[in-house]
This record gives C-alpha cells, sequence and structure tokens, in this order.
C-alpha cells in the first residue's frame, strides 16, 4: 500500500465513524422518548458504567488502549446524554 492509498483507507474509516456516532445520536433520540414515557431520568448510572465496562473490555480484546478508549465513550455518553436532554426539554420526542 501506498501512503496516500493509506491514508483514504483512513479518511473512509473516519467517515464511516461519524456515521456511526451520527446513529448513536440517533438512537439517544429514541432513548429519551422511552425514558420520558416511562419517566425515566436522562442519566443512568448503571447503564453509563456498563458501557464503560464494555467498551473497555472489547478494546482489551482487540489489543487496544482500553483506557484512551473509555474516554471516546465517555465523550460518546455524554453527547447522547446532552441529546436526551435537548429532546425532552424541547418535547420533541420521537
Amino acid at each position: 500500500m501506498t501512503l496516500g492509498s493509506v491514508r483514504e483507507e483512513i479518511s473512509r474509516i473516519d467517515y464511516a465513524l461519524i456515521d456511526l456516532i451520527a446513529e448513536r445520536q440517533r438512537l439517544a433520540a429514541a432513548v429519551a422518548g422511552e425514558k420520558h414515557q416511562s419517566g425515566g431520568a436522562v442519566i443512568d448510572p448503571g447503564q453509563r458504567t456498563r458501557v464503560l465496562n464494555r467498551a473497555f473490555d472489547y478494546a482489551v480484546t482487540h489489543g487496544i488502549d482500553p483506557v484512551e478508549v473509555r474516554k471516546i465513550f465517555e465523550i460518546l455518553i455524554a453527547m447522547n446524554e446532552e441529546r436526551q436532554r435537548e429532546y425532552a426539554g424541547k418535547g420533541n420526542l420521537p
């Protein structure tokens, strides 16, 4: 592979990651709707812990730095929580 082709592949992966983050955000809106109907709170510490532990463990099995992966997932969770607050606050529940 040439440097250019490797960079093209990285760019393709970057776009795929953004697509997946957008999908995760869409699902956060659906979660907000479910929580609203059931009276649940936006922040669910138990779920947050489960997601972070799952990401950490999965990173370990793939040989990548689990601490850094955990940081990424903390950001993703914060984004989802914010999306849920936006939907709950505006009444734009799915």
